[in-house]
């Protein structure tokens, strides 16, 4: 069954127990990228026609039993009057045991029992794409659909389980660049569903006695990450980023030369619109932990970030988003001017950096203070050469600690799922 809603974002950028023969696995408590977990978010889901973008979903059952899952997509795409959106579509699927399956985004999977991609004992592979055993009806996206999926694991009966039997992978084609991440999975416990269709995030890292229901939220994501706008120490060395007008040596300032400019050497932005040369640029996509598809009320999160250059001084910026954002590191302080943010080389003054990303609380209108939740994400970096020639990837974001521990258990982020 499909099930559309939709309501406005409250502010910023949304455009940022044994049943059925289901046992339910013993949980570490960590997030994961690596393991089965009970839940899984792909922070990072993309199929927009104006660039070229689209997005293969990949999850596995890695039990030897039947497993249900409810899944739902978040559209972030702003409407035609500029305003975000907070749009949730839902489905299920079941998998047999140690079942993978797959579908386009842009296309969605139906049903179709009869298809195969053999023709007289040869396999056809251009008929291979949907063949096999269908997980269930999955509807197509909207057209220009930025977002994210979550899926959640279920008994027969749609009651949440912490059964901790699914692994997912994203693989985005933008252009001619292919790009793949893991899936962050969230591990459950045998108390996974104790509160209905309210599910909490509250069972600390690193195992020991279970006392929450899935493991809670990292307190710290963190980015190892070149500084916005330099070149690609490779593609400096093979002479393929900036060069002195004198000389012709590489280059990535006018300082690297003895006299005059240095000829394509990098640049971020061009009118506007992101355009590097001989640029090397960072993104991150976030989303919030918590998140509450039954009432419709999307996740707001503060952001705080804290930069290490390569001599260990620290700097800092902050913003706040709203459902799902993805940004390079420059539009965090410095949109319209790149080389003047805290990301770039010539503030941090090193190659190199590192990024810590926390969550703090929000204070309301009324001064009370406010979970702002904990965060999700995947990065992304792109490097170009003097020609514009790009290349991109995409990275699991390191993790540590988690929120649940950190605030002797007076944080608790949840999800709450819609009645079903």
């Amino acid at each position: 069954m499909r099930t559309v809603k939709w309501n406005a974002c409250l502010s910023g950028l949304c455009g940022i127990a044994a049943a059925l023969g289901v046992m339910t696995a013993s949980a570490r408590a960590d997030v994961t990228t690596e393991r089965g977990a009970s839940i899984l978010a792909f922070p990072k889901v993309l199929a927009n026609a104006g660039t070229d973008s689209d997005t293969i979903i990949q999850i596995t059952n890695i039990s030897n039993s039947m497993v249900h899952a409810r899944c739902f997509y978040v559209n972030a795409q702003l409407d035609a009057n500029g305003q975000p959106l907070w749009q949730e579509t839902d489905f299920n699927i079941w998998l047999t045991k140690q079942q993978p399956t797959h579908w386009q985004v842009s296309a969605g999977r139906f049903v179709n029992p009869n298809d195969d991609c053999f023709e007289n004992n040869q396999i056809v592979p251009d008929q291979c794409d949907g063949a096999g055993i269908d997980p269930g009806a999955v509807p197509p996206v909207p057209t220009d659909f930025i977002g994210e999926l979550k899926c959640i694991e279920v008994d027969g009966a749609g009651n949440p389980i912490g059964g901790n039997h699914l692994k997912g992978e994203a693989t985005i084609k933008t252009g001619g660049d292919v790009v793949k991440y893991n899936a962050v999975g969230i591990e459950g416990t045998e108390l996974a569903g104790a509160t209905g269709n309210t599910l909490l995030l509250n069972q600390p890292a690193g195992g020991g006695d279970v006392v929450g229901q899935y493991n809670a939220c990292p307190t710290t994501l963190i980015v190892n990450h070149f500084a916005e706008g330099v070149t690609n120490p490779v593609i400096l060395a093979n002479e393929r980023g900036g060069t002195c007008d004198v000389g012709g040596s590489p280059c990535m300032t006018v300082d690297d030369c003895s006299s005059g400019p240095c000829v394509n050497g990098p640049a971020i932005a061009s009118n506007g619109v992101i355009a590097p040369v001989s640029a090397t640029l960072t993104d991150l996509t976030l989303v919030p932990c918590q998140e509450d598809f039954e009432n419709q009320i999307p996740g707001q999160v503060k952001v705080q970030f804290a930069i290490y250059n390569e001599f260990e001084e620290r700097f800092s910026a902050s913003t706040t988003i709203t459902c799902w954002a993805n940004f390079s590191l420059f539009q965090v302080d410095a949109p319209n001017n790149p080389e003047r943010s805290v990301f770039s080389f010539g503030t941090l003054g090193s190659v190199a950096a590192q990024t810590r990303i926390r969550s703090e609380s929000i204070v309301g209108p009324g001064g009370e203070i406010i979970n702002s939740g904990g965060l999700l994400g995947v990065a992304g970096v792109t490097h170009a050469d003097a020609n514009g020639l790009v290349a991109r990837t995409a990275l699991n974001i390191h993790i540590e600690g988690d929120r649940f521990t950190d605030t002797n258990g007076d944080v608790i982020d949840e999800i709450v799922l819609p009645e079903h």
